[in-house]
Formats: C-alpha cells, sequence, structure tokens
C-alpha cells in the first residue's frame, strides 16, 4: 500500500481545514458519551458481514441517522468503514484491526466506529463511488469514510488488504492526520464539510435526458447495440470494457436483441453469434464451479479462470433467472444445466431453516491460492484414467493454466484452475476414450476433487439470516426455471417462496429486509430491493396468470414511488427517515449489479404492457435516456427496459381457456412475452403493432418464440 499517496489524499482534501477559527466558533459544551456507544451493537443485524464483527472489541454501530446523534454529544467524528463478505480484503481488514488493542482502544475513545454492509445498505456503495471518482481514484472494498457530526463527508480512501501491518500502519498514519485537524478546530472541519456537502448536492448529476419521441429512443437503442457489439473481439473471446463482474448484463441484451424484431436480419445474427461464442467462453470458464455449480460473481484480473472465491446468493438467482430464459429462447446449449445448478447450490448454501435464503454464506476468510490446484493434486486424488480425461477436460498442465498475461507477477505459477475448458466429445477425441466413458470419468473425477477440496478447504457455513433481496430475486430464479422447463416443481418453490417473502419481508407496510420486524437503519429496504421485489412479483404473475401477484408488483411500485422520489424527482436509494448521509446520488450505473433506475424502468414498462397504470412521479422514467450510446456495457438493464416498450407481446387469457393452452402461455419466457386474464372468450394475442390474433392450439404459442 502507498501511504504516502494515501496520506496525501487525505491533506489535499483537508487543506483548507488548516485555517484558524476564533475563540467563539470552539465548542465548548462537554462531550456526552451515550451508552450505546460504549459497546459493540451489531448483534441484530440482518447481515453475516456484520454478525462477523458482533463479537470485536471494536464498539461498532450499525448504520443509522442514530449516529449522528451520538456524534453531536460525543464532539466526535464517524468513522464508517464500508464493505461486504462478497469482496476480499473486507474480512481481513476487520480481523486485522481486532488484533491491535492499542488501535481498538485508539477508535473506541475517539469516534464513533461504524460499519456498514454495502449488500444491505446499498447507498453506502454508490457514496463510496461517487466519493471516489471526485479524488479520481478508483473505489474498491474495504472503504473507509470519515463523516463529520452532521454526516457530511470530510475525507475517505480505500483500504487496499496486503498485510495486518500495512493495515495498522494505514489507521494510524490516518488516524494522526485526521485526529489532529479535528483537535485544533472541530468547528471549521464541520463548517468547510457542510459547505462541500451543499455543493455537491447542487451538482449532482442533471437527470438523464427526456426523449419522448418512441422512433428517436429506437433510433439511439439500435446505436448503442451496435456499440455494444464492437465491443467483442473475436480472436480473444472478450467483451472490451466489460470489466471483472459476471456479464449477465450482456448476455441478456444480446439473448433479446437477438430476437428484436425491430432489428435487421443482419444485427440480429450478428448478436447470435457474438452471444454464442462468449456463452461458450464463459460457461467453460471457472466462473461457472465445476465441481458443485455455484457461479462466481466476479474474476480476479483479465482471466475468467481467476475468480473471486466468495459467491452470493443473489449471483445464483440472476444467473439462473438469465441462462434460463437463454435456453428458452435459443436453445442454447449448456445454459439450462448452468441455471439449474446456479439454483441447487443457493438451496445448498443459502437456505435458511425458515425456507427463506440468506444473502452470504458466513464470512470467513479465504485465498484465491485455495481455490487453485498442482498438478500433484490433482493426480492423488484419481485414477489413472480420470486423471487422464481431467488433465484434457480442464486443461491441466505442469506449470498451470493460467495464461501469464492475466498472472504476470507469477503468484499462481504451476497453479491450474478448473473448468471445463473442453467439451467431454473434445476429450473424447483427444484421449482415443469412447464419449459414455469419458462422461462417466468425468462425473466420478468431480465427486473425488470435491470431496478433496472439502478436505482442504471446508464449505463456509450457513448464514441462518434472511435477506429480503436474495428471497426474492430466489422467486424469480423458481419463475424462471419453471416457465424454461414446465415442471410443477419448480413452480411450487416459486410460489411458496413468494408467499412466504411477502408476508415475512412485508408484514409492516415498507419493506425490512429482517423478517416480522419493524424496519429501521439498516434493516429498512433500499429502492433496489424493492424493484427487485417488484420483479418477483410479476413472473410470479406471468407464470401464474394471476393478477394478485400483478396488483402486488403494482402496489409495491406505488408504495417506491411515495417513498424513495425527491421532490425534484430523483430516485434516491433510502427512505428519508433511514439516511445518514444527506446526499441523493442516484443508481444510474451498473456499478455492482443491475442499478435501481434500470430496474424501475424495466418494471414499469412490464406493468404498463399489462396494462396497468404506473405512478406519475415515475413517468420521467419511461421516456429519459441515459448514455446509452457512448457507454452501453454500463446501461444494459435501461437498453433491455427501453427495448421492451416496442418488442413487447400481450396474451389475454379469455374465459374456459383448456388447461393445456394455459399451461402453454404459463411457460412462455418471462418478460419477453407479457400475459393476464381477460373477460373475453378464448385467447387474444396482441403483437407489438395493436394486431390481435386468436389462438386455440398449443402449438400456436410455441410459434411465437420462432425467430423473426
Amino acid at each position: 500500500m502507498n501511504y504516502t499517496a494515501a496520506l496525501l489524499a487525505f491533506a489535499l482534501l483537508l487543506a483548507s481545514c488548516q485555517k484558524e477559527v476564533s475563540s467563539e466558533q470552539q465548542t465548548e459544551a462537554p462531550p456526552e458519551i451515550v451508552p450505546e456507544i460504549q459497546t459493540n451493537r451489531l448483534a441484530d443485524e440482518p447481515s453475516a458481514f456484520l454478525l462477523h464483527s458482533a463479537d470485536s472489541k471494536i464498539n461498532w454501530q450499525p448504520w443509522s441517522p442514530d449516529v449522528l446523534d451520538y456524534a453531536k454529544k460525543a464532539q466526535r467524528i464517524v468513522m464508517v468503514v464500508v464493505g461486504s463478505a462478497r469482496y476480499n480484503g473486507c474480512l481481513e481488514t476487520l480481523d486485522a484491526l481486532d488484533r491491535f488493542p492499542a488501535l481498538v482502544n485508539r477508535i473506541n475513545q475517539n469516534y464513533i466506529p461504524v460499519l456498514t454492509d454495502l449488500d444491505l445498505t446499498r447507498e453506502t456503495g454508490l457514496l463510496s463511488y461517487n466519493l471516489s471518482s471526485e479524488s479520481r481514484t478508483s473505489v474498491s472494498f474495504p472503504f473507509l469514510l470519515f463523516l463529520s457530526p452532521d454526516g457530511n463527508p470530510i475525507t475517505w480512501h480505500p483500504i487496499n488488504y496486503q498485510s495486518d501491518r500495512e493495515v495498522h500502519q494505514f489507521f494510524d498514519s490516518s488516524f494522526g492526520v485526521i485526529g489532529r485537524l479535528w483537535s485544533d478546530s472541530p468547528d471549521y472541519v464541520s463548517v468547510d464539510s457542510d459547505l462541500k456537502a451543499t455543493l455537491r448536492r447542487e451538482n449532482l448529476p442533471a437527470p438523464d435526458e427526456d426523449v419522448p419521441e418512441t422512433a428517436e429512443r429506437q433510433r439511439r437503442y439500435e446505436a448503442a447495440m451496435r456499440r455494444l457489439g464492437s465491443f467483442y473481439d473475436e480472436d480473444i473471446t472478450s467483451m472490451s470494457g466489460s470489466g471483472g463482474l459476471f456479464p449477465f448484463g450482456i448476455f441478456d441484451t444480446f439473448t433479446l436483441a437477438s430476437q428484436d424484431p425491430s432489428l435487421s436480419e443482419f444485427e440480429r445474427e450478428k448478436y447470435r453469434k457474438i452471444l454464442d461464442a462468449f456463452t461458450s467462453k464463459l460457461l467453460g470458464s471457472a466462473m461457472i464451479d465445476i465441481l458443485d455449480g455455484g457461479v462466481h460473481s466476479a474474476r480476479r484480473g483479465s482471466s475468467w479462470n481467476i475468480v473471486m472465491s466468495r459467491r452470493d446468493c443473489s449471483t445464483q438467482a440472476r444467473a439462473a433467472r438469465i441462462f434460463a430464459r437463454m435456453h428458452q429462447i435459443d436453445g442454447r446449449q449448456g445454459t439450462l444445466d448452468a441455471a439449474i445448478g446456479a439454483v441447487r447450490f443457493a438451496e445448498d448454501r443459502f437456505l435458511t431453516p425458515g425456507g427463506l435464503f440468506s444473502l452470504n454464506e458466513k464470512p470467513e476468510v479465504s485465498t484465491t491460492k485455495q481455490w487453485l490446484w498442482t498438478i500433484d493434486q490433482v493426480s492423488s486424488v484419481l485414477s489413472d484414467d480420470e486423471f487422464k480425461v481431467w488433465k484434457s477436460y480442464s486443461k491441466l498442465g505442469d506449470i498451470g493454466n493460467l495464461p501469464s498475461e492475466a498472472d504476470p507477477n507469477r503468484n499462481f505459477f504451476r497453479l491450474n484452475s478448473l473448468s471445463a475448458a473442453r467439451t467431454p466429445e473434445e476429450v473424447s477425441r483427444l484421449t482415443s476414450i469412447e464419449l459414455p466413458q469419458v462422461q462417466s470419468l468425468i462425473a466420478s473425477g468431480r465427486k473425488k476433487l470435491h470431496k478433496a477440496r472439502e478436505s482442504r478447504m471446508p464449505d463456509m457455513a450457513t448464514d441462518p439470516t434472511p435477506s429480503a433481496l436474495a428471497s426474492f430475486r430466489m422467486v424469480s430464479a423458481y419463475a424462471s426455471l419453471y416457465a424454461a422447463t414446465g415442471d410443477a416443481d419448480w413452480l411450487e418453490k416459486a410460489l411458496s417462496l413468494g408467499k412466504s417473502a411477502r408476508e415475512q419481508f412485508l408484514g409492516n407496510l415498507f419493506l425490512n429486509e429482517r423478517p416480522d420486524g419493524q424496519p429501521e437503519g439498516s434493516s429498512d429496504g433500499r429502492a433496489f430491493s424493492y424493484a427487485i421485489a417488484v420483479q418477483a412479483g410479476l413472473d410470479l404473475g406471468a407464470v401464474t396468470i394471476e393478477d394478485e401477484w400483478y396488483s402486488w408488483a403494482q402496489d409495491l411500485t406505488t408504495l417506491l414511488a411515495e417513498h424513495f422520489v425527491t421532490e425534484d424527482g430523483r430516485l434516491m436509494e433510502a427512505r428519508k427517515i433511514s439516511q445518514v448521509v444527506t446526499i441523493d446520488y442516484e443508481d444510474r450505473l451498473m456499478v455492482f449489479d443491475n442499478s435501481t433506475a434500470g430496474q424501475v424502468r424495466l418494471n414499469i414498462q412490464r406493468l404498463r404492457a399489462l396494462g396497468y397504470q404506473t405512478p406519475p412521479s415515475l413517468s420521467a422514467w419511461l421516456t429519459s435516456l441515459p448514455g446509452i450510446e457512448n457507454f452501453p456495457i454500463i446501461f444494459t438493464d435501461s437498453m433491455i427496459a427501453m427495448s421492451h416498450e416496442w418488442n413487447h407481446t400481450l396474451i389475454k387469457v379469455g374465459k374456459d381457456t383448456p388447461e393445456n393452452l394455459t399451461t402453454a402461455i404459463r411457460t412462455l419466457p418471462i418478460q419477453v412475452i407479457a400475459r393476464r386474464r381477460g373477460d373475453h372468450d378464448g385467447v387474444k394475442v396482441i403483437a407489438p403493432d395493436g394486431s390481435e390474433t386468436i389462438v386455440t392450439q398449443p402449438d400456436e404459442i410455441k410459434n411465437l418464440l420462432k425467430k423473426p
């Protein structure tokens, strides 16, 4: 870690605080140390990441407006550490702090320490991202942020964990700078940070451009699609600028664009080819765990075979939903297996005793090297024939199978990543072993390798803390698998989980991340969680054709519009009652996941396609456009919402519709084709151009899926 650069950043950001202030400005009231800040208060937080530090000697406080009251009374700065169980270095940093008693004492005596989970309090991730952009640095986690007692950012810096000693030095040096400035002139620090916060509010990004003409929005969408396609590099089978997150948005966008009748056949075929190649590469990489089926959310560096080891439930659910639709629309090989594997993994790792889902596993420190294998480690647990097959299957080598450009420092020299780098057919040809035997040896070897990995790296414990976000995501995953397979077991799981999640997380009107509780502070549902819950309701409505779920989704959308849209029309992440920092950064970019703005856009387009009214305060998101032509990769969710406007088909299911026809309609791809009940006789199919067709046979429904 470059401590000189880090401290320089602190000094530059706080340079103006060196001014002298008059004695009249100095705070004279004695500090009041309330009992709450003298104890660790994370024990009841709905997050495995936060609960990991519930026994820490640091008096961690949850992210709540209460901390500002405590800070004002105690006349202290609020020290915030933003992290997540998904990011390497977060747990290591927290554990490192605990191992230095003098540092723990210094924190407790001089600051109000706050620990936040950005998966729970999404606005803290957005705050970290925007402040990093302001200081022209890349955001990374854990992220250290100092706030004034009024909740205004003073200074900040990411913590790049390398060792306990460096963490200690970084915090010790940081406290030296910030502590001296606060001690010398607390009033000026407060005034200065307040002025800067006011400037941030005044200079928030302008709303997305309003483009009311459908033809112009469609023109921009087509231009954005062409630009997105231009990022694909055929030689290396990769998307330039796609980043290190699993490219779900790119997969989804190309899947839907390849079926979009408003695009030319040349463009549709181009997107199909890109999707075929890019999907094959990702499905054959370590991002899909070849041993347990779980999907990794991100890679380390430039190779999809060096993965971030920690996995979360939302990634599994999102993978299942998108892969199931890819299989259903195009019959793409391997995607259905990947979807089912992701859901099975989620059920194994994230299903809580009460039938809901947790967001993350109980976090434990692990390293990337634990996920990699030497050639001897692989051969020692397999038979000769199994090893021969697996060596070819994963392209294993004595010096490792990771490209040097992905590991320039050779940290993983002689280590191999396990993946389906070759198909069983290719392995059969290269090893001269019959295909059925190859498949059998792959299966038997997988069991042995999985057992061997568990012996040296036991599976992380299940987190019993249910999550609203994870549970509603899994509702959509189950619904999508039912639509793709017609298997009633998936439908039963979707309905059971949907009913339970609706009851447990919305018992007090507002969405609560903690079941059966009063939402407050970090447990209060954020706008993104509302948007995902709305998606779950719409998906359940699609596979049941019951207005009950559509109406519920409409009600949730109204609730979101009433409590998460500011007077000037901005979409904020946290309700006013739960805000700590009152700078309403909008979640427009796909920085961590789908964006809230993109998900809301799609939800209201789907509701309107079904004939439901949407709140007037959200109308701007129907016609506004972000910068999709210049930066399509970070706006694919908004692009999908746009295409839905002119590329959706509505099926109205009339009275006395035969069960076989109803089932055929319920198992159409979710989102692509809307469906609801009607009072008429028969089944009406309303095309995007408004034309109507009467259908009477299931085969006629299947024809709706034929390529345009």
